[in-house]
């Protein structure tokens, strides 16, 4: 009996003393800490995701890390080969430019995203969908790059 009580203080002090673990924290930045300004050029939905992510502020304040998007542009290139007279493939080529500014440091960064499809479809609107579903996939790859490098900046 006395090894048993023993045994079940050492086990209940192990388990109250393995759980002090203090709670991972995802990012070492306040997302309070932003002020996002945008050109004319940026998707509406683009604006939308980032605001919601990095919790937009339009105060002015000096202390904020302040970041710059702008210069979207996005094209779409059919390639050609063969003896076919359509194209064999497409390629949408988004590329946009970045620069966080802090108060003492700087970083201008541009992104470029290309995605191929192939085109060989019968039905032209099944071409289209394909074609916005890519815009769709690279705008979401531009947000993904945006906040890994406002990360990587906040290191």
């Amino acid at each position: 009996m006395k090894h048993l009580y023993s045994l079940i203080l050492f086990i209940s002090i192990f388990l109250v003393s393995s759980c002090s673990f203090s709670q991972i924290a995802l990012g070492p930045y306040n997302s309070e800490d932003y002020i996002v300004y945008y050109d004319d050029s940026i998707p509406e939905s683009l604006k939308e995701m980032i605001d919601v992510s990095l919790n937009n502020s339009s105060a002015k304040d000096e202390n904020k890390t302040r970041i710059y998007i702008r210069d979207f542009n996005s094209t779409n290139y059919n390639i050609y080969a063969g003896s076919a007279l359509r194209s064999l493939e497409g390629e949408v080529t988004a590329s946009i430019k970045l620069e966080i500014i802090s108060n003492s440091k700087t970083n201008n960064k541009n992104i470029k995203i290309m995605k191929r499809y192939s085109s060989s479809e019968l039905n032209p609107f099944a071409e289209q969908e394909a074609v916005r579903s890519l815009k769709e996939t690279i705008d979401n790859e531009i947000f993904n790059q945006i906040l890994l490098e406002v990360n990587f900046f906040e290191m």
